[in-house]
C-alpha cells in the first residue's frame, strides 16, 4: 500500500479562475508540502514494460551552388544541387520496475524539431538556444540543480547539464589550406539513454549517458590535393542526478555529477578540445514549517584536463581572461595541463505574505569551467544580491493585483573590483478587466569593466539609466496583443531603444496563429574590433585595444501559426524574417586603463589611409616608431529567413509520420562585396533588405520520418 501526493488544478478560461485541491492561498509558495494524500494505493506489476519504436527516415537536400572560392581556380567538387539520404534508428522504453523507467535511442533523428532563430552576437560570449529535441526534453527537470531564484541570474545555480552539448556542431576549425570541404553540420549522436524514477524512500533518480561518433570531413586543399581531417572527435557524455524529499517536501538535499571523455588522437583535435572535463556539486533547500522563511543553496566545483594548447585556450576564453594585465589575482600559465575551480550560492529570506525578501551571495572562483557538458557565461565573479518585494492579491476597483519589486544587484570579482552596480524598480499588476501592465526602472551606476577589451586592461563604463514598460490584452479574448519596449542610455552617448509586439490569433479552439515583430536600434561608442600587439603603446601594456562606434538596427518577426485538425493530425509553420544592419564608425584606441577614454585614429592621433578591398591602413603615432596595421572594414547587411513546416500524423497509436519542410534563406552582405556591387552599408532600408532577401538562394530540405510503435 503506497501514500501518494494529489494535486488538483483546473483553470476556468472565460472567467480567468483557478481552482485547487489542495488549496494555496495567494501569498504562500505553492509546492509539494501542501498536497493532499491519497492514502491506500496499490501498484499492481505492469504486464508490458518494453515499448519500441523504430523508424526509417529520409531527407532530400537542396541547395544553391556555393560561389567559387576565389582564391582558387576550380569548382567545389564535393557539393551538388541535391542530396538524398535516409536512416533508420529506434527509440526504447522500458519500465524497469513501477518507479524507474530506461529510456533509450539509437541513431536519433530529430529532423522534425524547429530550427533556431537567427542572430547577430557580437560579444564575446555564446548564446544560449533552449533544448527542443523530444528526447532531451522530456524528464529534463529531474537533472536541473539547485533552486532557480528572482534577480540577478549569476546569482542563480549554475546550469551543470545543457544537452544541447551532444550533438552539437563539430567544434574544430578545418585547416587553413582547405578551399572546399563537406562538414557535417551536426555530430551524429550513436545512442543515448536516459534512467529516471524515484524510491520509496523518496529519492529521486535521474542519469543520461550519450555517445557521438567521430566525425571526419574531407576536403581539397588550394593545391587541388584531397584530403580528411577530424572535425569532432568520439566522445562520451554521463550526468547523474540524486534528490531526496525529506520533511513533507520542506527540505530537499541533493547531489550531481557530470562526465565528458573524448578520444583524442594527434592532430588538431588534440590541441584544441579537452580531453576529460567533470563537474559535481551538492544542492540543498530548507523551509520552516510554515513554509513562510527557507534558505537554499549549492556547491560545485569543476575540473578539466587536456593538452597545454586546450588549457591555455580555457584560461583565454570570455569567460575569464587570465591574460588580463593588470590583475593581480590571475595568473596565466601557458603549460597547464589542467584547470579546477568551485561555485558557492547560498540565498535565505522571507517567501509568504504580503512583503517578502530575500538576500542571495554567490562566488564563482575564475577556474570555474563546466561548459563542456554545462552552459556558463562568466566565472570570477562575486554577486551580492539583495531584493525585496511588495505583493498586493486582493481585488480593488482597478487592479485585481499588483506587485513592487526593489532592489541593488552588485557583482565584483576576485580582485575587489566592482563590476555591476545596478538599481532596479519594477512594478506589475493585473487590471480589473484582466490586462496586464508592468514597468521598470533601472539606474546603472559607473563601475569597472574586465571584458570590454576582452583579455585587456580593466575600463571604467559611465552611468546609465533604463527605462520599460509591458501591456498584455485580455487572454480570453479570440484577439490577443502583448507589447513592450525599453530604453537605455548613458553619459558616454550609448543608446538603445527596443520594441517588440505580439498578436495572436484564435478563429476557432484547434487553431493559434501569433505574429510577434520586435525590433532593436541603437548606437555603441565602442564596439570591440581587434587587439594590435605594439611595444611602444606602454600606457596599455604593449597593446593597442582597437575599438568603433556601432550602430545597430536589427527586425526579426516570429510567426507561429498552429492547427490541430484532429487528436491525431497537427500542423505547425514557424518563419522568422531577419534583418539587420550594423555600421561602424571610425577606429579608436582606448587611451589609459580604468578610463573610457578613446584616441581617435586620424584625427586625435596617427593616421588611416583607406584601401582597396574594403580595408583601411592605420599608422598608430605617424612617424613615431609604431608600427602601422590593417583592419578590414566590419560594417554589414544580415538578411534571414528560416522557416519549417510540421505535420504530424498519429496513424495509429503510439505510431508517428512526420512530414517536414525546411527553408533557410540568408545573404550576408559585408563590405568588401558593397564596394565590389558599388553599395551602400550602414543604412536601414526595410524595402531593400527584402528584396535582397528574396534575392539569396534558398536551402530547402523535405524530411519524412515514420515510426511504429510496438508494445510486445
Amino acid at each position: 500500500m503506497q501514500s501518494w501526493g494529489l494535486q488538483i488544478e483546473r483553470r476556468i478560461a472565460r472567467k480567468q479562475e483557478q481552482a485547487l485541491f489542495a488549496f494555496t492561498p495567494k501569498n504562500q509558495p505553492a509546492g509539494v508540502g501542501l498536497y493532499g494524500h491519497l492514502e491506500g494505493v496499490r501498484v499492481t506489476q505492469a504486464q508490458k514494460r518494453l515499448e519500441i519504436a523504430p523508424y526509417a527516415s529520409g531527407r532530400v537536400f537542396y541547395r544553391p551552388l556555393v560561389v567559387q572560392n576565389a582564391a582558387v581556380d576550380f569548382p567545389n567538387p564535393f557539393q551538388s544541387r541535391s542530396d538524398l539520404s535516409g536512416g533508420v534508428g529506434a527509440d526504447l522504453k522500458y519500465r524497469l520496475t513501477s518507479n524507474f523507467t530506461l529510456d533509450a535511442t539509437i541513431n536519433p533523428d530529430f529532423g522534425q524539431v524547429e530550427l533556431d532563430p537567427a542572430e547577430v552576437n557580437l560579444t564575446a560570449f555564446e548564446t544560449r538556444f533552449d533544448e527542443k529535441r523530444p528526447f532531451f526534453v522530456e524528464g529534463a527537470e529531474i537533472l536541473r540543480f539547485g533552486t532557480a531564484v528572482q534577480g540577478n541570474p549569476e546569482g542563480g545555480p549554475p546550469q551543470l547539464v545543457y544537452s544541447r552539448r551532444v550533438g552539437r556542431a563539430p567544434q574544430i576549425s578545418l585547416p587553413r589550406d582547405a578551399a572546399y570541404a563537406d562538414l557535417p553540420e551536426t555530430t551524429t549522436i550513436l545512442g543515448a539513454a536516459k534512467l529516471t524514477g524515484r524510491t520509496v524512500g523518496g529519492w529521486s533518480v535521474g542519469l543520461l549517458e550519450a555517445v557521438t561518433q567521430r566525425e571526419d570531413a574531407p576536403y581539397i586543399n588550394t593545391g587541388r590535393q584531397e584530403a580528411s581531417t577530424v572535425v569532432e572527435p568520439l566522445a562520451n557524455y554521463l550526468a547523474g542526478r540524486l534528490r531526496r524529499d525529506m520533511n513533507g517536501g520542506r527540505a530537499t538535499f541533493g547531489v550531481i555529477a557530470t562526465a565528458v571523455n573524448r578520444r583524442l588522437e594527434d592532430g588538431a583535435a588534440n590541441s584544441f578540445l579537452r580531453s576529460a572535463a567533470y563537474a559535481g556539486g551538492v544542492d540543498f533547500r530548507r523551509e520552516t514549517q510554515n513554509r513562510v522563511w527557507s534558505v537554499f543553496g549549492t556547491l560545485s566545483g569543476s575540473h578539466i584536463r587536456g593538452s597545454t594548447t586546450a588549457i591555455a585556450a580555457a584560461q583565454r576564453s570570455s569567460a575569464r581572461f587570465f591574460q588580463r594585465p593588470d590583475a593581480g589575482h590571475l595568473e596565466f600559465d601557458p603549460n597547464a595541463t589542467s584547470l579546477s575551480g568551485y561555485r558557492l550560492q547560498v540565498d535565505g529570506g522571507k517567501r509568504a505574505g504580503k512583503f517578502i525578501w530575500n538576500f542571495g551571495l554567490t562566488a564563482t572562483s575564475p577556474g570555474y569551467e563546466i561548459n563542456d557538458m554545462g552552459f556558463q557565461l562568466n566565472s570570477d565573479r562575486i554577486p551580492v544580491d539583495p531584493n525585496f518585494t511588495y505583493e498586493q492579491n486582493t481585488p480593488g476597483r482597478i487592479f485585481r493585483r499588483w506587485s513592487v519589486r526593489f532592489g541593488p544587484d552588485f557583482d565584483f570579482n576576485y580582485d575587489g573590483n566592482l563590476i555591476r552596480n545596478i538599481t532596479f524598480l519594477n512594478l506589475t499588476s493585473q487590471l480589473a478587466n484582466y490586462w496586464t501592465a508592468g514597468a521598470r526602472v533601472s539606474h546603472v551606476a559607473s563601475i569597472l569593466s574586465d571584458r570590454l577589451t576582452r583579455g585587456g586592461p580593466l575600463t571604467r563604463v559611465p552611468q546609465g539609466w533604463l527605462a520599460g514598460f509591458n501591456l498584455g490584452s485580455d487572454p480570453r479574448r479570440t484577439y490577443t496583443v502583448s507589447s513592450g519596449g525599453t530604453y537605455t542610455e548613458d553619459r558616454a552617448g550609448m543608446h538603445q531603444t527596443t520594441a517588440n509586439v505580439s498578436v495572436g490569433f484564435k478563429p476557432a479552439t484547434n487553431w493559434d496563429i501569433q505574429v510577434g515583430p520586435n525590433l532593436n536600434t541603437g548606437y555603441l561608442p565602442a564596439q570591440y574590433v581587434t587587439t594590435v600587439n605594439d611595444p611602444s603603446a606602454t600606457r596599455t601594456f604593449g597593446n593597442r585595444y582597437v575599438f568603433a562606434g556601432l550602430r545597430q538596427t536589427t527586425l526579426g518577426i516570429d510567426t507561429r501559426v498552429n492547427v490541430t485538425f484532429t487528436p491525431s493530425l497537427s500542423l505547425q509553420l514557424y518563419a522568422q524574417p531577419f534583418f539587420s544592419t550594423n555600421d561602424f564608425g571610425a577606429l579608436k584606441e582606448l587611451e589609459a586603463p580604468r578610463t573610457y577614454d578613446f584616441l581617435e585614429y586620424g584625427s586625435d592621433i596617427g593616421t588611416v589611409t583607406r584601401e582597396r578591398g574594403a580595408r583601411s591602413r592605420v599608422d598608430p603615432d605617424g612617424a613615431g616608431p609604431a608600427a602601422g596595421f590593417r583592419v578590414d572594414d566590419r560594417d554589414f547587411n544580415l538578411n534571414s529567413l528560416r522557416g519549417n513546416a510540421v505535420m504530424r500524423w498519429e496513424w495509429r497509436p503510439g505510431s508517428t509520420l512526420f512530414l517536414v519542410w525546411q527553408q533557410d534563406r540568408s545573404g550576408r552582405l559585408a563590405a568588401l562585396d558593397a564596394e565590389r556591387l558599388g553599395r551602400e552599408l550602414g543604412t536601414f532600408d526595410l524595402g531593400r533588405n527584402v528584396e535582397d532577401l528574396f534575392d539569396a538562394r534558398p536551402i530547402n530540405v523535405l524530411v519524412f520520418k515514420v515510426s511504429y510503435w510496438l508494445n510486445p
